[in-house]
């Protein structure tokens, strides 16, 4: 093919170089190939030409100097191939977004983007290569890396990309201006954009955190708290699951984990609450794992965060029924009312709303509470432990109407209702049954407590062989 087969025009910004298509048709011919709807037009070409100076202007020499694919755009959208030209805009968008990724966290990151058993799988920058682009533009917007009017417009070029660029078979034309249009989105929100002030927040927050010499002020706990707060709880969110993987790793250093469990509460509370999920459920695979050493980690940070009723339904119950046994045995022994202590603490640390209190274990949880708060009839406090009697109020305090109707069949069973010859065992009955909000319940039960309330005293054991109290019963 000879220079005259195909024209290079040399010239400046305002008059720039395009190359004329008449002889690269002819030569295709020549070849036998197929030459019309192969390029685009002279005329399209030069309105390209024109337009890319400016276009891309805007990027710093510093990020503009290792942009291969963007010269492979320019060689391509000057030659008139515009459906390569889009493969290799798209491919300098990925590239730019990794570097953000890469400039934000790796750890954040796949935090982030790889879930269960994956997770582990990934950890280096090479692994980049293995996330899908619309997981790593969802993941970006997740992080608020990109806004999200840029991740739906990214989304759009990915599609346009997908259909009518070079990636798949297509006979489907791309005009200069929708082209344009594309690289001026690309070059001025992602290639020539920077993170934004939250995303380097986060970042520089996690790489601090490593260092083992970090000492955390109260000053600075509350500088991190009020930025948290002020920024979109799924920042929060991604920030926990990235500290709670630091904090359970092995290797991690005491310092480390000190200075993590300073923040975790904060980070917590400003988290919505999937991310706490997603923790808790953690925790369960390590469990199951029999990861002994990583679950009791895992647990204290939950502890910390006062987040252990985040844990799976499945845990909770397991972990609430071995607490409700050692309750009561150590009700029955010597020094209760101090060994019940911790015991109760931990159960309300599963138990912080009514939709915590599980079918599963509502029936013995509601019987165990009972029992250590009406106490076993001494006069020494009453027989009650003084420091546990306010979470048993406050659990019973969460019962709804259904579970009500349990506490109240259960105090007429032969456990419970042999106490009520003790005095001060009927005085906590009275503290229990008004702990009950009346109007919340159903007409029959509101009539129940009330006749209870007002014959207990006299009534004491026999309390539930008065007939209007057994026809009450009855249909509860």
């Amino acid at each position: 093919m000879s220079e005259q087969e195909v024209t290079v025009v040399s010239g400046n910004q305002s008059n720039p170089s395009i190359i004329t298509s008449s002889g690269f048709q002819a030569y295709l011919k020549g070849l036998g190939l197929p030459s019309d709807g192969i390029l685009v037009s002279d005329h399209e070409r030069n309105v390209m030409a024109i337009n890319l100076p400016m276009t891309l202007g805007q990027i710093p020499p510093e990020l503009k100097k290792d942009a291969r694919y963007l010269s492979k755009f320019v060689a391509s959208s000057a030659i008139g191939l515009y459906d390569a030209s889009l493969n290799y805009l798209w491919n300098e968008v990925i590239l730019s977004l990794r570097e953000k990724v890469n400039l934000y966290g790796l750890d954040l990151f796949y935090d982030a983007a790889v879930g269960g058993e994956l997770r582990e799988t990934y950890s280096s920058y090479e692994d980049l290569g293995s996330i899908k682009d619309v997981v790593l533009i969802d993941t970006c917007k997740k992080l608020e890396l990109i806004s999200d009017i840029l991740h739906e417009k990214l989304k759009h070029i990915l599609f346009m990309r997908n259909h009518i660029g070079a990636s798949h078979p297509t006979d489907e034309p791309i005009s200069t201006h929708e082209l344009l249009g594309w690289l001026e989105v690309c070059v001025t929100q992602v290639i020539a954009d920077r993170p934004s002030e939250a995303a380097i927040f986060i970042q520089q927050l996690v790489t601090n955190l490593r260092n083992e010499s970090l000492e955390i002020s109260e000053a600075s706990v509350k500088q991190i708290s009020d930025t948290l707060q002020q920024q979109n709880r799924a920042i929060a969110g991604n920030l926990l699951v990235t500290l709670f993987g630091i904090f359970t790793k092995k290797n991690t250093h005491p310092k480390v984990r000190e200075n993590i469990l300073t923040l975790a509460p904060i980070v917590w509370d400003c988290s919505r609450d999937d991310k706490r999920y997603e923790v808790g459920l953690k925790v369960d695979k390590y469990s199951i794992n029999l990861d002994t050493e990583t679950t009791a980690l895992a647990n204290s940070f939950l502890l910390k965060c006062d987040g252990m009723n985040y844990k799976s339904e499945g845990t909770k119950s397991r972990e609430i029924d071995i607490l409700l046994d050692r309750l009561l045995n150590v009700h029955e022994q010597r020094d209760n009312f101090h060994h019940e202590v911790p015991i109760a603490k931990e159960i309300k640390n599963y138990i912080k709303e009514e939709s915590d209190i599980l079918e599963y274990f509502e029936d013995k949880l509601i019987e165990a509470i009972l029992i250590c708060r009406i106490g076993n009839g001494t006069w020494y406090h009453d027989g009650v432990s003084p420091m546990a009697r306010p979470i048993y109020d406050y659990i019973i305090s969460l019962l709804n109407s259904k579970r009500v109707n349990k506490l109240v069949k259960l105090l007429s069973g032969p456990t419970l209702r042999v106490q009520l010859s003790y005095d001060n065992c009927r005085s906590h009955v009275k503290a229990i049954l008004g702990l009950i909000n009346l109007d919340l319940q159903e007409p029959r039960t509101k009539e129940l407590i009330e006749l209870i309330l007002t014959n207990l005293d006299a009534a004491k054991t026999r309390i539930f062989q008065i007939k209007e109290i057994q026809e009450c019963m009855k249909y509860l």
